[in-house]
């Protein structure tokens, strides 16, 4: 399936796109490229109006992201023509800057470190308009991009200029993001009807937008596949970490993270993500850890978990710096990675953004790069969860099943599985990533559950079970094999991984995904002398 998941912060080394694009003019001195430009000597509210006055044209806003401003955001403003103003917001996110003689639509982008949005206006009236900048902005902005060409907000800021862009497509753009928040507009008192994050005015108090904005979590597409070295769409995110869309309405009632004692954050791929509705049954073993909890009243797991993300690429996506803000002391960080890292030999884009290599068999650390070391980049993950004076829980990643090849009918499990499948031979620095996991936590005294061993038992008890294609007792049960179609709909080609004569030898159904779950709080009890807090919340 096409996972959408992305990526929340755009790193630093992209940043510098954004200065080297159109020609910036603080002082407003930039002249009009066409006869629909804001001039100065417009009178009317049309910016192709060609009456005159004296009255300047100016976007005044509020740059803002998870209920927070963005203070001493750097803003930017591009127009149709690729002319460009520039500003800095004050400490409360805000900015006023002089776009007299731009052409519209504008895009204004805010940049806050390795944060950056985007923001479109369609048409621009003389005098003061608002121009707000924010998640909510750059998922409309997202949209209108891919209307462009373009893979997303990051390509749209860094060529600086909106010709292609028109202001009905934004207005489009802005209604359909209206239908998926709208209980959450209504909740913040505002007019669900005529709603629009970039021109309705907001402060940065718990109200309006900013109330809105603390309900959402925003990142963009990655490198979860060895197709794309570039960032691509916007996609926000509920605050159960379920994606926003037609069949998940943002939910204003979802309690913030803040407000549970205790939460149990996790990070890892896509055996362990969360799922939408549309390929149910598929199923993350972290979708279904809170059934492993005695009661969710004042803990909340919070699975940050993406489908296509190595241990590396889920820091350089953003996903890392999304748990690094929330976590907490008392907290708790569970981390499973391990299938992703091994792609180093599949392309120069896996090597390039995603792929870390293991320890050698004699435990020694690969190459002298620290991004490339698995150990060092875990390693990271438990620095965070120090620092934060939160409990980290290193997993190993949970078994494949091999496939037996005699069977050419239908996709078939080879039994039993006599190591792990997460071992290269091959490559720069071939290795055992399981075991480089187990080292990782024995060297820094923290914590780990050896799924991958647990699980290969289990699967190897069950086997085929039956046998044939379609087998009941074996690991189909647990695997992705789906074979009602009339609720699954999602399944019903041969060709979809997942259809039970092509089953996912990776990836679970819902049975499959408590299963592990049910493994990993096994593990995390054997471990009573480090983790006593956490097996006091477990069943």
């Amino acid at each position: 399936m096409n996972q959408r998941i992305l990526c929340a912060a755009v790193t630093a080394a992209l940043i510098p796109m954004l200065s080297a694009c159109g020609s910036d003019d603080d002082n407003g001195s930039s002249t009009s490229s066409s006869s629909s430009s804001i001039s100065s000597s417009a009178s009317s509210s049309s910016s192709s109006s060609s009456s005159t006055s004296s009255a300047a044209t100016t976007l005044k806003g509020v740059a803002a992201a998870d209920g927070h401003a963005l203070a001493g955001a750097s803003i930017k403003v591009c127009d149709a023509a690729g002319t460009s103003r520039a500003a800095t917001a004050g400490s409360d996110g805000s900015y006023t800057i002089d776009v007299t003689g731009l052409t519209a639509p504008l895009l204004v982008a805010a940049t806050s470190g390795s944060v950056q949005y985007a923001g479109l206006l369609g048409t621009v009236a003389s005098g003061s308009n608002t121009a707000n900048v924010s998640p909510l902005t750059d998922s409309v902005a997202s949209g209108v991009a891919g209307s462009m060409g373009l893979a997303g907000t990051v390509q749209l800021i860094a060529g600086c200029n909106t010709a292609k862009a028109t202001a009905s497509d934004i207005a489009t753009k802005t209604g359909n993001l209206r239908k998926l928040i709208s209980a959450a507009i209504t909740d913040a008192g505002l007019d669900a009807s005529t709603y629009d994050p970039v021109t309705t005015p907001m402060k940065i108090e718990n109200s309006g937008t900013n109330k809105i904005l603390a309900e959402v979590r925003h990142n963009r597409e990655g490198f979860s596949n060895s197709t794309s070295d570039q960032y691509g769409a916007t996609y926000l995110y509920d605050r159960n970490m379920m994606e926003i869309r037609s069949t998940n309405l943002l939910d204003p009632t979802l309690k913030a993270w803040s407000s549970y004692g205790t939460r149990i954050f996790v990070a890892g791929d896509s055996t362990a993500s969360n799922y939408n509705k549309e390929v149910l049954p598929r199923m993350g073993w972290g979708q279904v850890l809170d059934r492993q909890l005695k009661s969710t009243t004042d803990v909340k797991v919070v699975n940050v978990a993406q489908s296509g993300r190595s241990s590396r690429s889920f820091i350089t996506e953003g996903w890392f710096d999304l748990i690094s803000a929330e976590i907490k002391s008392g907290d708790y960080l569970l981390v499973q990675f391990g299938h992703n890292d091994e792609k180093c030999n599949s392309g120069d884009i896996d090597l390039t953004f995603r792929c870390t290599y293991p320890n050698t068999s004699a435990g020694a650390l690969p190459g002298s790069s620290s991004d490339l070391s698995f150990q060092k980049t875990l390693e990271k993950y438990v620095k965070l969860a120090k620092d934060k004076g939160a409990t980290v829980v290193l997993i190993t990643p949970v078994t494949r099943i091999n496939q037996d090849k005699t069977v050419t009918a239908y996709v078939e499990g080879a039994f039993p599985i006599t190591k792990s499948t997460h071992i290269t031979s091959s490559g720069a620095y071939p290795g055992n990533y399981s075991q480089t996991v187990i080292d990782t936590a024995k060297a820094n005294n923290v914590a780990y559950v050896d799924l991958d061993a647990k699980s290969i038992a289990f699967m190897n008890s069950i086997g085929v079970g039956t046998g044939g294609a379609e087998a009941t007792g074996g690991w189909r049960d647990y695997h992705l094999a789906v074979k009602d179609f009339v609720t699954y709909p999602y399944y019903a080609s041969v060709s979809t991984t997942g259809h039970y004569l092509n089953a996912d030898r990776t990836h679970f159904q819902e049975n499959g995904a408590v299963k592990v779950s049910s493994m990993i709080v096994e593990g995390i009890k054997e471990n009573s002398s480090t983790l006593s807090g956490l097996i006091a919340l477990l069943k």
